[in-house]
């Protein structure tokens, strides 16, 4: 899908452009330091974020999938730990790419132990007939297969696909409903089923496949997050989790206006959460900073520059702003109408935002072009038009010197307008002879006589008015006032007097 308000232009151009599927495979080392990254998240998206990073950047392939490696090996889901090795042994680790088949041959002996114990738990619960031990013991059963990835697929069986991995858990936290007693209960059941749905959307992006199901999962658990009726001091730590979580499903559905309303209705009170319901979701889904990244770029895409001023640099959003002045200053650049600067230094973090595990996947199942490229191509389109607002006419190296072409093509700058023309983002005749983009010839003479035909009609409708108001007055027919403020006749036929 297509962000609201934009035309599909930006990632259609990038899709013909760019099959640079090999830059976005070889980015340039990001400005951070990895190891002091990865101590910023927690939990089962880690190793997944890890392995996004090794697969795009080479410079950081063996540092990070080392350190995949072993935070996946200190948890219980073994399948992560074997894609992982595999991984390290297609880039050449040898090293690395061998798994440790004694540590996983125990583990999966004691996963199956403790899988066997807490089945048999909640048979036990079941039979007492007992509510509260029932939700507890499938809440015990879920969480399990959560840690651990969830039962193998069969391959003789077909239908077993889809009780694997991930999706087992969220099924399992599902039958929690029938047993939950209180509002708390149903709050707490959402959000593990909200994490579950944001890790199946992010494994299975790192795998190729859609992940428009999963995020529509969490669109709709965000939803009932929101009215699970607990009390308020409690609905107060969930709301911010819920518009956040919210805002990140329409990011990887490429519903970016959405995204940016989300981003920036979130409270500052998400930075100061910690654990709820046992789930730290700064930590194990995203940061302070990231919503500051996902929301400054979706708005630079989406908001008009008042809108800008307005509600992100003037709005509660400016306290998220805080922790990453680099985006701050790109927006306040726009405002200033800096394209060129403001351009410059979002292409700085161009390699740290496309290592982000929700910003640098795909945008779309038919193409390369990650939400980064996409959003890079809007706010560039955006800067030109905006540009180009304050002259009748710019000749292409004008615009090439402030906004060099993408591409090395003598033509791209050309291409580029044109194709912003086509989409209907750019109001402009393109000459190519002059080498120069022209703005459309207002008519004065037929635009004033047009302003004072609407100025004749509306003084003649102001005559007509009060000439019809002299003849009631001269008919007798208007209604005076009677001393205490009402009409005089009030509740008497038709109110006038005779």
């Amino acid at each position: 899908m297509t962000a609201q308000g934009i035309a599909p232009s930006p990632a259609k151009r990038l899709r013909q452009e760019s099959s640079r599927e090999s830059d976005h495979y070889h980015l340039p080392p990001p400005t951070f330091d990895l190891d002091v990254w990865v101590n910023n998240y927690e939990g089962a998206l880690l190793p997944l974020r890890l392995a996004h990073v090794a697969i795009h950047c080479p410079n950081l392939s063996r540092q990070a999938i080392t350190l995949a490696i072993s935070h996946a090996k200190k948890s219980k889901d073994i399948r992560v730990y074997v894609r992982l090795c595999d991984l390290a042994g297609q880039f050449g680790f040898a090293d690395l790419g061998t798994p440790d088949l004694g540590w996983a041959s125990k583990q999966e002996e004691g996963n199956k132990r403790e899988l066997s114990r807490l089945e048999g738990e909640l048979r036990g619960y079941k039979n007492n007939l007992i509510r509260e031990s029932i939700r507890m013991g499938q809440e015990d059963l879920a969480t399990h297969h959560l840690i651990t990835g969830g039962p193998p697929p069969d391959p003789a069986t077909v239908q077993s696909l889809g009780g694997t991995g991930y999706g087992v858990a969220y099924q399992a936290f599902g039958k929690m409903r029938d047993y939950c007693t209180t509002p708390t209960h149903m709050a707490s059941m959402i959000l593990r089923l909200t994490y579950t749905a944001i890790l199946q959307a992010a494994s299975a992006q790192q795998q190729g496949s859609t992940a428009r199901h999963h995020l529509d999962l969490v669109l709709s658990n965000c939803s009932r997050l929101r009215t699970c009726g607990v009390k308020e001091e409690e609905q107060v730590k969930l709301n911010p989790i819920a518009i956040a979580m919210s805002g990140i499903a329409h990011l990887g559905q490429a519903n970016y206006h959405d995204a940016a309303s989300a981003f920036l209705s979130t409270p500052i009170t998400y930075n100061l959460l910690g654990p709820v319901h046992n789930t730290d979701f700064g930590r194990a889904v995203a940061s302070a900073n990231d919503l500051a990244i996902y929301g400054g770029l979706c708005a630079l895409a989406t908001l008009s520059r008042q809108a800008l001023i307005d509600r992100v640099l003037g709005g509660p959003f400016r306290a998220f702003l805080e922790l990453e002045p680099h985006m701050r200053k790109a927006i306040s650049l726009y405002t200033t109408a800096k394209y060129q600067a403001c351009l410059d230094l979002l292409r700085r973090y161009y390699s740290d935002w496309s290592l982000d595990v929700f910003l640098g996947v795909p945008a779309s199942s038919i193409g390369s072009a990650s939400h980064v490229d996409v959003l890079f191509a809007h706010i560039r389109e955006k800067s030109i038009t905006a540009y180009f607002s304050s002259f009748s006419e710019v000749s292409l190296a004008s615009l090439a010197s402030t906004f060099p072409p993408i591409s090395s093509s003598p033509t791209a700058m050309e291409e580029e307008l044109l194709s912003m023309i086509d989409a209907g983002q750019l109001d402009a005749r393109l000459d190519v002879v002059n080498g120069t983009l022209v703005a459309p010839r207002k008519d004065l003479r037929a635009s004033t006589h047009e302003e004072a035909r609407r100025a004749a009609e509306e003084v003649e409708r102001t005559l007509l008015l009060r000439l019809h108001k002299v003849n009631v007055a001269m008919a007798g027919l208007e209604v005076p006032r009677s001393k205490t403020g009402g009409w005089e006749g009030h509740g008497q036929g038709n109110g006038l007097m005779y």
